[in-house]
């Protein structure tokens, strides 16, 4: 079935309002199936904004000043558990990534990687499977 009848809804949370906007800007002028409902510069304030903005995605910074991405994640779904999260991070550590997805991220994105590699895991997130970098798989399903 097409996903053509609504854009799939993201809200960013990272600490840089640089950053934010680069997302943004990236989002919406090669995802055209993306729209951004809102940004947070903290896990609290993606908190505030979750029954307001109904994303149904939320892109999060794996550390802000008042959360880690594990402690965000688990809040978010606690709230909503039909939200998506995917983690935005700089590090390549797996103990860290585990426990994201533990928590019930989506997905995991080392901030190296490329752009197509967040559009997808967007993607990805919506048909419920789960992205590391870029490898995607069923959620639920488990790495040896």
């Amino acid at each position: 079935m097409a996903r053509a009848e609504r854009k799939i809804r993201v809200l960013i949370c990272n600490q840089y309002t640089l950053f934010r906007e680069g997302i943004k800007a990236l989002l919406v002028e090669k995802g055209t199936a993306i729209e951004i409902v809102g940004e947070a510069d903290t896990a609290a304030e993606v908190i505030e904004q979750l029954e307001r903005l109904k994303p149904d995605v939320v892109l999060m910074d794996v550390g802000t000043p008042d959360a880690t991405g594990f402690e965000a994640t688990q809040n978010i779904k606690a709230i909503d558990p039909q939200v998506k999260v995917l983690i935005l991070s700089v590090h390549d550590d797996d103990a860290l990534i585990a426990r994201c997805l533990e928590a019930g991220a989506s997905g995991y994105i080392r901030t190296g990687d490329h752009f197509a590699e967040l559009h997808s895991a967007i993607d990805a997130a919506c048909l419920d499977k789960r992205t590391v970098g870029s490898e995607t798989a069923e959620i639920g399903v488990r790495s040896a």
